[in-house]
């Protein structure tokens, strides 16, 4: 090994071990490489007798490509597809902020250039990683991904000529990539709190329900049904009443009416909204049913009578695993995507399912319906507006459609007037098109697209442990599962009535200790008790800060210095309690992951000027105002949540 080569090794081998040991092993080369010089006396990479840099100005052509970057700040995550020389990597990782990922597939070119190209003035700000696949760049972009990640793709013109197809399948999967994760981020950053908010809401029932991971393989090589609310369910609901005793049928909150008033009572009703669903559901049926919800759920889903309550406690809530840590139950990866149709598959797979067969599960307005006929919301249409050339979704009776959605809210008919147009301009202004099964492009929704790509992995990913299938004809194409009409993948797969008594024989109970919850209760109480008083000091430096800049309209001496107490306490809180603590963490996470960002894309010295100020004092305020009363709610919810689980025992 040269000395170039180990010393490049070296600092690759931190993170991606894997990638050294590939080069290591390349011994002879199989396309020819060579290093000429380009027009203006530059070294030029050539690869089988192309020039992979320009022969006009390779740094020149680097430099051309770094300008026209649509970002570049802190938070940036810039993709370079291709080596090379690595001209272009040793431009970025000198001018620009953020982090640098670069993607090379060709193991070969990686060993010759690593092996003469010292890469060491690139390596040292540690911002720069080389991947060689597509796991290995999922691998970085999730350590590196930040709030408010901007991503962007470069290439030189060999890699986009030479390279097209490869190249812009890479571009799709990096957008894809990223589009989960932002959504997912963001999602959590705004949305952990009221997650928490519902999870603490009447623990007391909570802690009396058995968790769903307690009986894993419970039904072990039987077939189900995933139900949901597609168009594509209204074609199949007589195939399904046929085979209805065949199947387990796992079925998603918004698809109940339509099964209940075909005669199907489903076997599992899966709800995770946060707000309250419960006009959808029919008590008078619920009895018969299992319902399978997260710690989350809104807590009006107890009030309703059911055969048994199964949680699931998701990783993808800090909720969740909050629930969990207090109730001394080690975690076990469960999965819900956000979405309940992902819920019911998954539950379907944990509980060794084999034979799972989609329905309803369309992801996409075709044959303009939105949702199947006797669903919540079946009098959405989906239609090519010739006037605007583009989809359009209304309801097809908007006072009809308007009453039933707004049935329990009492406001006047201009306000839910208001409200209901609101809600059918979001729909439209996520309006996309997505692959259909038979290749074409279909209309659908933003979330739906993300969806199908959260089914689709689960698909690849489980499709070889059991068999996958997608009845949800006419909708769209989800990779991994085979699309197969119902009647065939039933007759195939749903042979002879199931023994379902295990169902209503077997002892599902909680297995919770009430006496260890309330001590981890209480210990969660110290900690908020601790650390509240320090959000009512930071509120007390804003406060000074603020009558400062009133009174002088200047940024003084006295405002500078209590802006710097205010940055200094809060960056004590969150490496002193906030990433030690779960639930402090959801108390605080908007409003530290807004500062955060803040204070890393602007600097905080001695040089600040009145708007900059302005701008901290600010964010210092949402900070420790919001999260103190966030804290005061957590600190009183615990307080009635010990008092309801101590008159349990």
């Amino acid at each position: 090994m040269t000395e170039i080569l180990e010393k490049n090794i070296k600092h690759i081998r931190k993170y991606n071990s894997s990638l050294c040991d590939k080069v290591l092993a390349i011994k002879t080369l199989s396309k020819s490489f060579e290093i000429n010089s380009n027009f203006v006396g530059e070294y030029n990479l050539v690869i089988d007798g192309i020039p992979v840099h320009s022969l006009t100005g390779a740094q020149q052509e680097a430099k051309d490509i770094l300008e026209n970057l649509p970002h570049n700040n802190m938070s940036s995550v810039h993709v370079l597809y291709g080596l090379g020389l690595g001209y272009l990597l040793d431009e970025f990782s000198q001018s620009v902020k953020g982090i640098v990922i670069v993607y090379e597939d060709d193991i070969e070119l990686l060993r010759y250039v690593l092996e003469v190209v010292d890469f060491t003035s690139s390596f040292k700000n540690n911002n720069c990683y080389i991947v060689s696949n597509f796991d290995e760049y999922r691998m970085v972009f999730e350590h590196v991904f930040r709030y408010k990640t901007k991503v962007s793709l470069s290439a030189l013109d060999y890699y986009i000529l030479q390279r097209d197809t490869e190249y812009k399948a890479f571009g799709k999967e990096v957008e894809r990539l990223y589009a989960m994760y932002d959504h997912n981020y963001s999602f959590q950053v705004h949305q952990i709190y009221s997650f928490l908010q519902q999870t603490m809401l009447c623990l007391d029932k909570k802690f009396n329900c058995p968790l769903l991971t307690d009986y894993k393989n419970l039904l072990k090589d039987k077939p189900a049904v995933i139900v949901s609310a597609g168009p594509s369910l209204a074609r199949n609901i007589e195939t399904l009443k046929k085979y209805k005793d065949s199947v387990y049928i796992f079925c998603v909150g918004t698809a109940f009416k339509t099964l209940i008033a075909n005669g199907i009572v489903p076997d599992f009703l899966h709800v995770i909204e946060k707000v309250n669903t419960t006009i959808h559901y029919d008590s008078s049926k619920t009895k018969d049913i299992i319902l399978v919800c997260e710690p989350y759920t809104s807590h009006y889903i107890y009030d309703l009578p059911f055969k048994n309550i199964f949680l699931t406690a998701s990783e993808e809530t800090d909720a969740s695993r909050w629930f969990l840590d207090v109730a001394g139950k080690d975690f076990v990866p469960f999965e819900t995507k956000g979405t309940v149709s992902y819920h019911a598959l998954y539950s379907a797979m944990y509980l060794g399912c084999n034979s799972i067969i989609l329905i309803g599960q369309d992801l996409a307005y075709s044959d303009g319906n939105c949702y199947a006929k006797g669903s919540a919301y079946e009098d959405l249409e989906c239609f090519f507006d010739e006037k605007l050339n583009k989809y359009r979704i209304y309801p097809r009776n908007f006072e009809k459609y308007r009453d039933a959605y707004y049935a329990k809210l009492d406001i006047s008919i201009e306000e839910k007037n208001e409200r209901l147009n609101n809600v059918i301009e979001k729909f439209n202004s996520e309006l996309v098109t997505v692959d259909g099964q038979n290749g074409e492009k279909l209309p659908t929704s933003n979330a739906y697209a993300m969806f199908i790509e959260y089914i689709k992995e689960f698909g690849i990913r489980f499709n070889s442990k059991c068999k996958l299938i997608n009845s949800s004809l006419g909708g769209a194409q989800i990779d991994g599962f085979e699309n197969m009409p119902l009647e065939l993948a039933l007759n195939s797969f749903a042979v002879g009535n199931l023994d379902k008594s295990i169902l209503k024989n077997s002892d599902f109970k909680p297995s919770f200790n009430i006496k260890e919850i309330i001590l981890r209760l209480h210990e969660e109480i110290d900690a908020i008790s601790e650390v509240y008083p320090l959000f009512i000091k930071g509120k007390e430096y804003v406060d000074k800060i603020k009558q400062e800049l009133a009174n002088r309209n200047t940024l003084t001496e006295d405002a500078l210095k209590n802006l710097k107490k205010a940055s200094t306490l809060y960056v004590d809180i969150a490496n002193k309690y906030i990433v030690k603590n779960k639930l402090l963490k959801m108390a605080a996470m908007k409003e530290h992951c807004e500062l955060s960002y803040l204070m890393k894309q602007n600097d905080f010295g001695s040089d600040l000027d009145f708007e900059a100020a302005s701008m901290f004092l600010s964010a210092f305020d949402n900070y420790y105002f919001n999260v103190r009363k966030n804290l005061y709610w957590i600190w009183y919810m615990l307080k009635k949540n010990i008092t309801e689980l101590e008159a349990e025992k």
